[in-house]
């Protein structure tokens, strides 16, 4: 049997009326998924890699695409955007050749909505100059770029993709995001870019 209680208060006319409760607080953002790197194993890295904390599962990198680049572990890495007490490191590094490549970041949303992706990069000297962020939602079948290319430098930063506004991405099974090497330096023989701390966050919806 179930009981149901109503709350009564005493209303300005002196009658009884329902007692309007207060809405409920806006449900904070939280981390959902959290690539660190600094598990990674030596020599070429072949297999998707998979978040080192994740609240869902089915998460991984990759680097598909033809030519010579691949990716492997860079040391040290960065301790910008780490979470968790995280040391630096090691941090992820994806070769040139890279634009015949690029890097896919399988991620579900499942339950969650208000995205953020953040995470540190930085190029080295051959490196290509910018990169482009894209997102899927129906798992790499269409791809959306959010904004422009933007500039990598040789130092360490930290770069953030606000996606709380774009609906499209909430509560996705099959959602993907993918990162391009442009710009000067993108087809060379030799540079690389170098990610560390990948974290995506968002909100359970109230």
């Amino acid at each position: 049997m179930t009981l149901t209680v109503a709350l009564l208060g005493l209303g300005t006319s002196g009658c009884l009326d329902d007692l309007a409760l207060p809405p409920l607080p806006p449900k904070a953002s939280e981390m959902v998924h959290y690539w660190h790197f600094n598990a990674l194993p030596t020599g070429t890295l072949t297999a998707p890699i998979p978040a080192d904390v994740s609240k869902l599962t089915g998460t991984d990198i990759s680097y598909p695409g033809s030519g010579a680049g691949y990716m492997d572990q860079v040391s040290p890495g960065s301790d910008l955007n780490a979470q968790l007490a995280q040391p630096a490191g090691l941090g992820l590094r994806p070769r040139n050749p890279a634009n015949t490549r690029e890097l896919i970041i399988v991620a579900p949303s499942t339950g969650y909505e208000k995205l953020v992706v953040s995470y540190a990069v930085q190029r080295s000297s051959a490196g290509a100059a910018q990169e482009e962020f894209y997102y899927s939602v129906d798992g790499g079948t269409t791809w959306i770029i959010v904004g422009a290319a933007f500039d990598v430098t040789e130092e360490w930063m930290v770069k953030t993709i606000n996606l709380s506004a774009i609906t499209a991405v909430n509560n996705k099974a099959n959602l993907r995001f993918r990162i391009k090497f442009v710009g000067t330096g993108a087809d060379g023989a030799s540079g690389n870019h170098r990610l560390d701390n990948l974290v995506i966050e968002g909100t359970p919806p109230n």
